[in-house]
């Protein structure tokens, strides 16, 4: 992936800002060639062509739709299970599909340490507690770190049953034009465009790359601030210093806004360890800078059957 590819990849993004809700990437589904081509200053035809390419690579392959928690009246958690192998990790997911509320894990490489973060869905402290005692009995060494709240944007939409269906349709076909979703859920095309993009607009739902696509070799970047006042000008200040910064949203890391004041964080290219480090030194004496963590994503899971269970009961007929 060479820089142009990296710029096509960020503004997939909505105003090229990276969010990670519940672990995983959100992508904008409607977002035009004819607008990133403006952004990256090439043609829509060259946009075209290059989002071909990491198609074939593994990097686009299909998209998956998320539906937001609070819809269900629940909230998300993250908690971490420290792990020392590869090994650890494939054993890790698979037993991760038999605690309920689990619904997304990701192996990652944090400064040294290697650990599989779970995002899992909560009703109760108690619920959490329960799911939490679970987790531990599942890590290698008995080991977990407390679960702590993940912040993810509400949505304030009233759900109604058409909304349900075309919720439930979208989960199964994330691919499909909405043509095909209007058809699927026997509704007219306008009446189905109309909702699908209320359900964009208040955060109902969100887009996420595939499952089954590669992990793209990114290294998250955070810095941490000595002083609130001083995030946007970091934040400028470490884009200038990474030529391929893909900047994460403040809410974009399960931070709640007010207590993220002094995290700025960003992607960058991970596969030329060299250039890496020389980057992470020009963070670190940036003038603020308290200090700078990298994290490196090694695989992911998605376990989609909590969501799917309590959408398809919301859809059933009454009677």
């Amino acid at each position: 992936m060479d820089p142009l590819d990296f710029a096509i990849y960020r503004y997939l993004s909505q105003n090229g800002e990276a969010r990670f809700w519940a672990g995983r990437r959100v992508i904008d589904p409607v977002m035009p060639a004819r607008e990133i081509a403006e952004r990256v200053g090439v043609s829509e035809n060259g946009v075209r062509a290059r989002l071909r390419g990491l198609t074939s690579q593994g990097y686009l392959r299909g998209k998956a739709v998320t539906p937001n928690p609070s819809l269900f009246g629940v909230q998300t958690y993250v908690a971490e299970l420290p792990i020392g192998t590869a090994a650890d990790a494939v054993r890790v997911f698979r037993d991760l599909a038999l605690v309920e509320g689990v619904v997304f894990a990701r192996d990652t490489l944090d400064e040294g340490e290697r650990h599989v973060g779970v995002y899992f869905l909560s009703e109760s402290d108690g619920a959490t507690s329960r799911r939490a005692a679970l987790l531990r009995r599942l890590s290698p060494g008995g080991e977990l770190r407390p679960p702590q709240r993940y912040f993810i944007p509400a949505s304030d939409r009233e759900m109604t049953p058409l909304d349900w269906r075309l919720l439930q349709a979208l989960c199964r076909s994330p691919d499909s034009t909405i043509a095909e979703i209007a058809k699927a859920t026997r509704i007219s095309l306008k009446t189905a465009a109309r909702r699908y993009h209320l359900l964009l607009e208040s955060r109902s739902c969100w887009w996420t790359h595939g499952p089954d696509a590669e992990e793209f070799p990114l290294s998250l970047i955070r810095l941490d601030v000595s002083n609130p006042a001083l995030r946007d000008s970091v934040a400028g200040l470490a884009a200038e210093a990474v030529p391929y910064w893909m900047p994460v949203a403040i809410d974009g890391l399960g931070f709640a806004p007010e207590t993220a004041a002094s995290v700025v964080a960003g992607l960058v290219p991970a596969d030329a360890p060299t250039v890496l480090e020389g980057w992470v030194k020009k963070l670190t004496a940036l003038g603020g800078v308290v200090s700078v963590r990298r994290t490196f994503a090694l695989g992911s899971m998605t376990f989609p059957a909590w969501y799917t269970e309590r959408i398809a009961a919301r859809v059933k007929a009454p009677g």
